[in-house]
């Protein structure tokens, strides 16, 4: 009997028509060396403003857009579409809303993140 194919899920079917950007993805690249290694020494990926956004990151917006009843199942779910941990995940998520293309994709979800980390900083 000949082994059988596996099938790819849809998130890494368009992971694969993605240019690679050098973000790491997976679990096991969640470590700080490969975050170190991938940043430059300002703390954060450098961008240029009006950049365009990538495939991964309008693929984080649209996910945040959706409504989720049970954090367990959004986290499953980041793992599983994103190919991400939700470490990373949170990370791309806190840099896409200060960028002017993600408020110009998904205006009310960047709105949404933007009042709740508002809300945050005034609560310190």
């Amino acid at each position: 009997m000949p082994p059988a194919t596996h099938t790819h899920s849809s998130a890494r079917a368009r992971a694969a028509d993605e240019p690679f950007t050098g973000a790491p993805h997976g679990p096991k690249a969640a470590g700080s060396a490969v975050r170190a290694a991938s940043e430059p020494p300002g703390g954060g990926p450098s961008r240029e403003p009006e950049a365009k956004l990538s495939g991964l990151e309008r693929r984080i917006l649209t996910f945040e857009a959706r409504w989720w009843r049970a954090s367990g199942a959004k986290t499953q779910a980041i793992a599983d579409e994103l190919e991400l941990t939700p470490e990373q995940y949170y990370q791309h998520l806190a840099r896409l809303i200060d960028h002017p293309e993600a408020a110009a994709e998904q205006p009310a979800v960047v709105r949404r993140l933007r009042a709740a980390r508002d809300h945050r900083k005034n609560a310190r």
